[in-house]
């Protein structure tokens, strides 16, 4: 009984590792990195409640997708970080753009 519980124990610490694993590497490892596959263009808009987040790579059926850019409406107290490509020993893994909180005060800086 004592080795069923130990097995079922290692069994859910190999699980819990592998899920953490996969969300910090959300796509698969690729000999390099993607292009941007459209020129950026920045659509204008009036609303001062909005930010730009610029295209981003997402990952479907273990495949990287490019996302088009898009207006986000802002969220006090938050900025929004661009995803971005990092090299590891083993290749390069894409990492989504996140909101970020920073100071109410710094926030009021960049955006009022």
């Amino acid at each position: 009984m004592k080795n069923l519980t130990q097995l079922i124990a290692v069994g859910i610490i190999v699980l819990f590792a592998t899920s953490i694993s996969n969300a910090q590497n959300q796509g698969p490892i690729l000999a390099e990195k993607l292009e941007i596959p459209e020129k950026i263009v920045k659509q204008h808009i009036k609303k001062r409640s909005a930010i730009w987040i610029d295209g981003q790579w997402k990952v479907e059926n273990n495949q990287y997708i490019w996302v088009s850019g898009h207006w986000e409406a802002k969220k006090i107290g938050y900025v929004f970080v661009n995803g971005t490509w990092t090299k590891d020993s083993q290749g390069w893994v894409w990492t989504d753009g996140y909101w970020k909180q920073i100071p109410i005060k710094k926030w009021k800086l960049l955006y009022a």
